[in-house]
């Protein structure tokens, strides 16, 4: 089943954790934004321009009643209009928020005339009746009473002079639910589509990260199965800044610990190999060799005088002799030796070819001893080989053997004075060198043989020195 569709994927869980916060997140916002616009209203509620929206009402009110004898459903319609007037942003002095005032109660507003015995004259809600107290009708200015709990109260009382000169009011009742209030009320009506809305954001913001992120997961494993199977030159590649990128950068440089890793167990497990050999090795044909050459040794001197020189009898003895020699060699290059010892085998090994050749040998492998035993077995094939190739073609009296290093580059030099001239493709000595190099990291081969004498062999590689 694909990734995105399984009931315990990325994209599933996605969807419930956005769905989990999107709605509290939701409710929340909705929440902030009746507070900051419940806040603003109080502050017109309380400040000058709307008290000073009442006493200009009150005073058109005294003017029509005067210039156009308004009573009744007339004055009714008068107050009616200018409580819609309280609604409209274009007109009223809450400006935005106008269209607001609705819901925080069914009529957030009611206005009323009454006459100087607290009587209504008009009114837009029938049977209201003011529950603040106010001074009697016509005493000082603009009064105004105020309650904030447990909903939000404000009552204004404006005088003005009715017909004949009569004492009237005009009062201003607002009446506005808390934003809490408000916020659950609507809650109880729109949380379908809240609801709804929430999950269609969850879902497609699940689809689209979890399509994302799982293309990405998905090309870690990849990489890391290729790994598996021992293609450590693949990479992830992610470069991205992000968490997973940090991570796939950091995966990236696995394969060479794991290629590394795997070439030690690879060596230590053909050492342990070889160790073994050698040990059946020595344990039997070299010990039947050694029992032969006895042997061989014992019935010759067994013979009479006249029939010791037998020439097979003394071709079998130097033939099992030889045979217990290059047992001997052969045991020694598949046992290693340890890291402290292996620059004095090297010594010895060119000194044995010195003597056998005749040529004079000069060493100089102090750095050899910084050279990790993964390598020994390779330079000691390149030396035998070098040295081999100096004393079949270059007819040299001296030659030199040195390694040195810069840094981490290691280089193994093998030089003679001899006759030189030897020519690339005359044997396969060279070739063997050049892919002996190769076996080394970011190893490589370079020799010289000029046309007056001499000849120069050079191998190097990079080591890690510790």
């Amino acid at each position: 089943m694909p990734t995105l569709l399984r009931p315990s994927g990325l994209m599933l869980k996605l969807a419930v954790f956005f769905l989990l916060c999107g709605v509290p997140a939701l409710l929340a916002l909705d929440a902030a934004r009746t507070l900051l616009e419940f806040r603003q209203i109080v502050r017109v509620l309380d400040s000058a321009t709307i008290s000073a929206e009442v006493l200009r009402e009150a005073q058109a009110i005294s003017r029509h009643r005067r210039e156009r004898g308004l009573s009744g459903i007339g004055l009714t319609r008068d107050l009616e209009r200018w409580l819609l007037t309280l609604t409209q942003p274009s007109r009223s002095p809450f400006g935005e928020t106008a269209f607001s005032l609705l819901e925080y109660g069914p009529q957030p507003f009611v206005a009323m005339l009454v006459d100087a015995n607290e009587q209504p004259i008009a009114t837009t809600r029938v049977g209201f009746a003011p529950p603040l107290p106010l001074s009697p009708a016509g005493t000082g200015g603009l009064q105004l009473a105020a309650v904030n709990t447990p909903r939000l109260q404000r009552l204004y009382r404006a005088p003005l002079l009715g017909p004949k000169g009569a004492a009237e009011a005009l009062v201003l009742w607002a009446d506005l639910s808390r934003p809490s209030e408000r916020v659950w009320r609507n809650l109880s009506f729109e949380w379908p589509i809240v609801l709804v809305g929430a999950m269609v954001f969850a879902t497609v913001a699940a689809v689209f990260l979890s399509a994302w992120v799982t293309r990405r997961l998905r090309r870690i494993a990849a990489t890391a199965d290729a790994w598996r199977h021992g293609r450590f030159d693949l990479r992830i590649g992610d470069r991205a800044r992000d968490e997973i990128g940090e991570l796939a950068q950091q995966l990236d440089t696995m394969p060479s610990a794991l290629a590394e890793l795997v070439e030690h167990r690879g060596e230590r497990a053909g050492r342990h190999e070889r160790e073994r050999i050698a040990r059946d090795l020595h344990d039997t044909i070299k010990q039947q060799a050694f029992a032969l050459s006895m042997q061989l040794g014992a019935l010759r001197a067994a013979l009479p005088e006249a029939q010791r020189d037998l020439a097979a009898l003394g071709e079998a003895r130097a033939l099992a002799e030889q045979i217990q020699h290059e047992l001997a060699e052969l045991l020694g290059e598949l046992r290693p030796l340890p890291q402290a010892q292996w620059p004095a085998h090297l010594v010895t090994r060119i000194e044995d070819w010195s003597r056998r050749s005749g040529i004079a040998a000069h060493v100089d492998l102090d750095a050899a001893a910084m050279i990790a035993p993964s390598r020994h077995d390779v330079l000691v094939r390149v030396i035998d080989e070098a040295l081999a190739n100096v004393a079949r073609h270059s007819a040299a009296s001296h030659a030199q053997v040195r390694v040195s290093h810069n840094a981490r580059r290691f280089t193994l030099c093998v030089e003679d004075d001899g006759r030189g001239g030897i020519v690339e493709g005359s044997g396969r000595g060279l070739q063997h060198l050049r892919e002996r190099a190769a076996a080394l990291p970011e190893g490589n081969f370079d020799w010289r043989s000029g046309r007056v004498g001499g000849s120069r062999i050079e191998l190097h590689w990079t080591e890690t020195v510790t």
